[in-house]
């Protein structure tokens, strides 16, 4: 199964990891009485001459008020953060001389640190929405100024940095087909975060056909050399999240895509027209 999703469907396309390159200073001064302490973080405190910062740790919880090069000019910036309303509607983010009074769900009072590309720190407010579906205000600070540069979603625990590709991994919806968390890649352009489409993203829940359709042996859309009969147990090995969905045949291995309109989730295309995917298939994914 793993070979056929490979070659029939193409893979992940998802960036490499990297050993990170540079660590965020933690925020916690050490004492000369315990020289046992073990850690890597290179210690900075207010007494202390700043050092410029090396960012290993790539995402990492701060606590404020503290000091940190965010721009990797050499000179550090003083971070302060609040929550000023009780059920977390509001804050105030002050870097510097720059500062923004902002919204949110529910702000749970938590911000990070984080290096997309090992030079640079942008900053994680952790929300909440009325869903419980936790997610992260992204700020940057750039030529002394405070600027958001959009939002990341799921816990900050569940996002990966790759610096040397300048990526963050983080959790996304689909856009197609069927509502289902995705990995999404984002990067840093002019200081907002913009998507990078993956070639392919799995899924890999099991459906079964309604009615009978025919699909395509291949994204060209060209030969079609698969039909599906009604009553068939299909595996929906995934989408390329924008015309194209992979489904496997579960009898017969058979792999085919199926074609969808663009902009318009729940719909598939069968002969040319738009049609509801629940129509043909039971056991979708929809959300809410």
């Amino acid at each position: 199964m793993a070979m056929l999703l490979l070659i029939g469907c193409g893979s992940k396309g998802q960036a490499v990891e990297e050993p990170a390159t540079m660590e965020i200073p933690s925020t916690e001064a050490r004492t000369e009485e315990d020289p046992s302490a073990s850690s890597s973080a290179v210690v900075q405190t207010t007494e202390a001459e700043p050092k410029d910062p090396v960012y290993t740790g790539l995402i990492k919880e701060i606590i404020v008020p503290c000091e940190y090069d965010l721009d990797g000019n050499g000179t550090v910036e003083t971070i302060n953060y609040q929550v000023t309303d009780p059920d977390g509607k509001s804050f105030d983010l002050k870097i510097g001389d720059a500062e923004i009074e902002g919204s949110g769900d529910k702000l749970t009072g938590k911000i990070y640190a984080m290096s997309i590309d090992g030079s640079s720190l942008q900053i994680l407010l952790e929300d909440r929405n009325s869903n419980a579906d936790d997610y992260s205000h992204v700020y940057v600070y750039q030529q002394d100024e405070l600027e958001p540069a959009g939002v990341l979603n799921g816990e900050v625990s569940s996002y990966r940095v790759h610096p040397q590709g300048r990526l963050v991994t983080a959790i996304g919806s689909s856009e197609v087909f069927q509502s289902f968390y995705l990995e999404k890649d984002f990067t840093l352009e002019n200081g907002v975060l913009v998507e990078i489409a993956r070639d392919f993203y799995p899924m890999g829940n099991e459906v079964t056909a309604r009615k009978a359709i025919t699909l395509s042996g291949s994204k060209a859309g060209v030969a079609y050399t698969m039909t599906v009969k009604a009553g068939s147990r299909l595996v929906v090995l995934g989408t390329d999240n924008q015309q194209w969905v992979c489904l496997q045949d579960i009898e017969t291995g058979e792999i085919g895509w199926l074609q969808v309109p663009q902009g318009e989730f729940g719909q598939i295309l069968v002969d040319g027209k738009s049609e509801s995917a629940q129509d043909y298939f039971d056991g979708l994914y929809y959300f809410g």
